[in-house]
């Protein structure tokens, strides 16, 4: 991600948390940041890490709208480590594979479409809940939606459910 400005807009930010730049004690002791930057692949050496290849991004609005990350042509570099954490982001619902292959209609948000009485989404026999319809959001959301989606395809099914809503 790019590197987010100093002060947030108050008025953009409601109910959402604030994008700004944040300072933590181990930032302040001398770790290094760096911005929109994308690994492309663990470098190794008889089975351990010694390097990563990265590669520095910008965001670009397609031609549906959305936007998503373009590689900086020339731009890759390689940053030494012999310890790797991984910290994922959610960027939402890959589309590679059962997406693309369904056919599924998709929100302007690039997750699956479906509403919020049944779970049902544009392909018959298909439901779709939590993340993959209302994008990144709290786990507890997840749970809820989950249990409403099991109802709908159990009445689905069924004909009738007993599970609560």
């Amino acid at each position: 991600m790019p590197q987010p400005p100093e002060k947030e807009n108050k008025a953009l930010v409601w109910p959402d948390w604030p994008l700004k730049m944040r300072t933590s004690s181990s930032h302040e002791e001398g770790v290094e940041r760096d911005f929109a930057v994308l690994t492309k692949r663990a470098v190794g050496k008889d089975g351990k890490v010694t390097a990563l290849e990265c590669a520095r991004i910008d965001w670009v609005k397609g031609v549906d709208g959305r936007v998503a990350m373009a590689e900086v042509e020339g731009s890759r570099f390689e940053l030494k480590a012999d310890l790797v954490l991984l910290a994922m982001g959610f960027l939402g619902p890959r589309k590679p594979g059962m997406i693309e292959q369904a056919g599924v209609a998709l929100d302007p948000r690039g997750n699956v479409a479906a509403n919020v009485a049944d779970y049902k989404t544009s392909v018959s026999k298909l439901f779709a809940a939590g993340d993959m319809r209302r994008g990144q959001s709290l786990v507890v959301w997840a749970i809820r939606e989950g249990r409403q989606c099991a109802r709908s395809i159990d009445e689905s099914l069924m004909g009738s459910t007993t599970l609560p809503r």
